[in-house]
């Protein structure tokens, strides 16, 4: 059952067309990837999803668990299931990595629900953050970081869970725990949609692909063809 449909989904930045008519789905419990070069609209179509882009230069339908979400805004999109792991981490550096993880979940009222959450979730998930619980979010390494930021959009419950690049300026060891985590995440019943510029370890994760060019959908299939396809191993698997 699909829990996220896109369809003929058009974003413009003024007069730019960044996505051109994009269409997808993402089962429940499913995890899928969302793979393509730099300026192909990757992160565009994410932002959209999650309510981050202007309402104005959106066309087309998102339906997100029965309900047609387009134009909504993002603390509307996060609060129907939705949660979104920024490019970049942005979290926020003079917060401590406590008080960065309660920013997650500031639409969820019972507070002693959040700090169980914290304590049996999200550090067993990251023990790293329990050790580091203390210290700022800007004195954390990238890797520390890109933890804080799932646990943080984990705060929510989402029922769909969106990453931008989670690997990036990641050390290899790095990545690979990341990718370990989310692989925990999708376990525990979360769905996940993840935008990765490695290729490589985007297919060798995940049960479904798409390829995004310039704006649009080229192909999709499972993460096991793409990898065997010539086309895909030439332009994006350096084969």
């Amino acid at each position: 059952m699909a829990l996220l449909e896109v369809h003929d989904l058009h974003y413009y930045y003024g007069n730019i067309h960044a996505l051109k008519g994009v269409s997808f789905h993402v089962d429940e419990g499913e995890m899928v990837t969302l793979i393509g070069s730099n300026g192909a609209g990757k992160t565009t179509t994410l932002q959209t999803l999650s309510g981050l882009t202007d309402p104005k230069g959106v066309r087309g339908e998102i339906l997100f668990d029965g309900k047609n979400i387009t134009g909504w805004k993002g603390h509307k999109i996060t609060g129907a299931g939705m949660a979104q792991v920024l490019e970049g981490r942005c979290i926020f550096p003079k917060l401590n990595v406590v008080q960065n993880l309660q920013m997650g979940a500031f639409l969820i009222k019972d507070k002693a629900s959040v700090e169980k959450k914290i304590q049996e979730d999200i550090f067993k998930l990251f023990p790293r953050l329990e050790e580091r619980k203390n210290s700022l979010g800007g004195s954390l390494s990238g890797g520390e970081q890109q933890m804080l930021a799932i646990g943080r959009a984990m705060l929510s419950n989402p029922k769909l869970l969106l990453l931008d690049e989670p690997s990036m300026g990641l050390a290899p060891l790095v990545v690979q725990e990341i990718f370990e985590a989310i692989k925990k995440i999708r376990d525990e019943g979360v769905t996940i949609m993840f935008v990765e510029q490695n290729s490589k370890i985007a297919l060798n994760t995940a049960d479904r692909g798409y390829v995004l060019q310039t704006g649009e959908i080229v192909m999709e299939d499972t993460c096991q063809n793409l990898l065997k396809n010539e086309d895909v191993k030439k332009a994006y698997l350096g084969g």
